[in-house]
């Protein structure tokens, strides 16, 4: 008897060590501060995952430094799954190449997931503006000196602002703020000619008439703007959009990134869930880890020549 019991429990170790996943909480660290569209997404996202998987999963904020903070954090948890990270674009394909030195290294510290949404931006301009069009802004940028506003130097605004005003043979003045508000109110006062913003942030001012969208950048008209031409309808062949992925620290078992990145691209499937990112101003994607992988690789190849001509450094 004794020995039966002892061999049953040897048959059941295995089991036992390989549970199925998740069997606890799952956190989700994030470096954008609560209430923003990121943080509101995540939450949605969190809480649908939560439901598939019969476990909480919990949203931890880490905001600061340009994403390092969450990022350390993140590389520095166990390899378990049970700790995952939303990370922005910016993190591991500006920041590597504006700073003197990272505590982590963003292509062996770092498991992609899934890539979760992109961002497009738009272009806008006070509703009173002589630029009715891009054309027209392309235009005056060469008959007299423009103004650009939008985020700070090293953001993601402010290189999509740079790569796309290369393609286009457009030269103005680019002018950081600290915030949406602050550039929307500039354009408003007559202080700028023209703002780089998200869907998101100007479709309030857009829609009341206050302010009129030039164009956008996704590849096909955004379903939050829809009387938005694309950068491509109004002549130029570029799309560049920002993106928001899902990563783990380096080392998480194959079959639970899997199931992660099964889970979240079906969530990301669903009418309703589609529909609130829309509001949010991002489109959703759902990919395999791979194509995170390769989207990260093709922008860091991108990115790491013009941070070095633009001189960016990041404090």
């Amino acid at each position: 008897m004794i020995k039966h019991i002892a061999l049953t429990l040897a048959l059941l170790a295995p089991l036992a060590a390989h549970a199925a996943y998740p069997d606890k909480p799952v956190k989700i660290i994030v470096s954008n501060p609560p209430g923003g569209p990121v943080d509101v997404m995540l939450r949605v996202l969190a809480s649908k995952l939560g439901a598939a998987w019969g476990q909480p999963v919990v949203v931890e904020n880490r905001p600061g430094a340009s994403g390092i903070i969450s990022t350390s954090a993140l590389v520095k948890s166990a390899p378990d799954g049970y700790t995952l990270g939303m990370v922005v674009a910016s993190t591991v394909t500006i920041v590597p190449f504006a700073v003197d030195s990272l505590p982590f290294d963003t292509q062996k510290d770092l498991q992609p997931v899934s890539l979760v949404a992109r961002t497009p931006f738009i272009f806008i301009v006070p509703k009173d503006s002589p630029i009715k069009t891009w054309d027209d802004f392309v235009r005056e940028s060469k008959t007299r000196n423009l103004s650009v506003g939008s985020f700070s130097i090293g953001t993601a605004f402010h290189l999509v602002w740079e790569q796309t005003a290369r393609r286009a043979g457009i030269k103005a003045l680019y002018v950081p703020s600290s915030s949406s508000g602050k550039t929307q109110n500039d354009l408003i006062g007559g202080q700028l000619d023209v703002g780089l913003d998200a869907p998101s942030s100007s479709k309030g001012l857009i829609d009341s008439g206050r302010l009129r969208a030039l164009a956008i950048t996704s590849p096909e008209r955004f379903g939050g703007l829809p009387d938005t031409p694309t950068l491509k309808e109004s002549g130029l062949n570029y799309a560049p959009q920002p993106w928001i992925g899902l990563m783990a620290p380096a080392g998480v078992p194959a079959d639970r990134v899997a199931l992660i990145q099964k889970s979240v691209s079906e969530i990301l499937k669903e009418p309703a869930m589609r529909a609130q990112m829309e509001t949010l101003g991002m489109i959703p994607i759902g990919s395999t880890p791979d194509v995170l992988a390769a989207t990260i690789k093709a922008d860091r190849a991108e990115m790491a020549p013009l941070i070095k001509e633009l001189g960016i450094k990041l404090q």
